[in-house]
């Protein structure tokens, strides 16, 4: 599923990409025509994307942008590799038993409420 953001929301992520990002020039590129929140292909997470005048696509961490400006408290700061040594992005529901015994479900998959 994309979703699109509004025009508000597209100022917002314009400004904090040209003040949080490492390298504003190269991923704003020509201008942006539209952001978008979709799965991204190789994380399988929901990430932010950009499409620029010229049809290119970017993705863009939001997270690195907003700490690029207003950094965490050490203690509280997420290593950026940390989903890597931890196995990458996978699909962590067959830890919590899957689709019958996961959250939610009691021991025979019906409801605990």
């Amino acid at each position: 599923m994309v979703v699109f953001v509004r025009q508000y929301e597209h100022t917002m992520l314009l400004e904090l990409l040209k003040n949080g990002h490492t390298g504003p020039d190269e991923k704003i590129g020509g201008g942006i025509r539209v952001f978008q929140v979709r799965k991204h292909p190789m994380w399988k997470s929901r990430c932010f994307f950009l499409i620029r005048d010229n049809e290119s696509v970017d993705d863009f961490s939001f997270r690195k942008c907003v700490d690029s400006i207003l950094p965490l408290p050490e203690e509280m700061q997420v290593k950026h590799d940390a989903n890597r040594a931890l196995g990458g992005a996978k699909n962590h529901r067959g830890k919590s038993g899957g689709g019958k015994g996961g959250r939610g479900h009691g021991k025979k998959g019906g409801s605990r409420h």
